[in-house]
């Protein structure tokens, strides 16, 4: 199981993101300033710290500059919360980190967990495992919970980086990335490229959705069997639930 230290002076803000950490499948340790967490980052030896910056007797700012400088530590990511937006200007220099406001939606931290640090379950069960990439955060939310009922582990992404890092790391079963209007939003041809120069991971079934109207373009990039198309979300649904029956059989 992957190991997440949580950093926050407010107990609160702890209290609000272990439970729902350790519902995603990791493992959870705490801290609550800087000095404890450079201690139990050397002792628990996480796989990601997510800290905030402004503690008392030593900021996230401080710690992250000591944990760079140790071999040990140099490499762990990080991902930095604060409610103060400009606080991510000070964390430029520093290596292997994410800023991320508050108030702090946990989905979204998740799904940038996930991307840093791929499944919960290290070497877990790969053919539970699938990749969801898009922009439509209603759809990919139905996508995500019809996926759910059938026990498989889904893991998002919200940019083509994110996705084919995932797809890497984690070794699904299945990915679904959503084909959209302007490739400059989304482009799922970069991830698919990406990872069918992958040998790990480039026979891994890459389906791709998108609209009837947009049908015809993704032709031109992807095989008409991975192609998806929908009028309504309805219909999409539908020929994922086949898909992932067949896969679950």
């Amino acid at each position: 199981m992957k190991k997440i230290l949580v950093v926050d002076d407010d107990p609160l803000m702890v209290q609000l993101l272990a439970p729902r950490l350790t519902a995603a499948g990791f493992e959870v340790c705490s801290a609550f300033n800087g000095e404890e967490a450079l201690g139990i980052t050397r002792q628990e030896k996480p796989h990601l710290i997510v800290m905030d910056v402004l503690m008392p007797i030593m900021s996230g700012y401080e710690a992250m500059q000591i944990l760079r400088k140790d071999p040990l530590t140099k490499d762990i990511p990080a991902i930095i919360i604060s409610s103060r937006g400009g606080m991510r200007d000070f964390f430029d220099g520093i290596s292997n980190i994410e800023f991320l406001p508050k108030p702090l939606e946990s989905k979204l931290l998740i799904s940038r967990i996930e991307a840093l640090i791929g499944c919960a379950q290290p070497g877990g069960d790969s053919a539970k495992c699938v990749v969801l990439a898009g922009v439509e955060d209603l759809l990919v939310n139905k996508i995500r919970d019809l996926l759910g009922k059938f026990d498989f582990q889904v893991l998002t992404a919200l940019h083509e980086a994110d996705a084919a890092q995932l797809i890497k790391k984690s070794k699904p079963q299945m990915v679904f990335c959503q084909f959209w209007e302007d490739e400059h939003i989304f482009d799922p041809r970069k991830i698919a490229l990406e990872v069918r120069l992958s040998p790990a991971v480039a026979e891994t079934p890459f389906f791709v959705y998108c609209k009837e109207s947009l049908s015809l373009e993704a032709m031109k990039s992807f095989d008409g069997e991975k192609i998806l198309s929908y009028k309504e979300s309805s219909d999409l649904l539908r020929k994922i639930e086949a898909l992932a029956t067949k896969k679950a059989a």
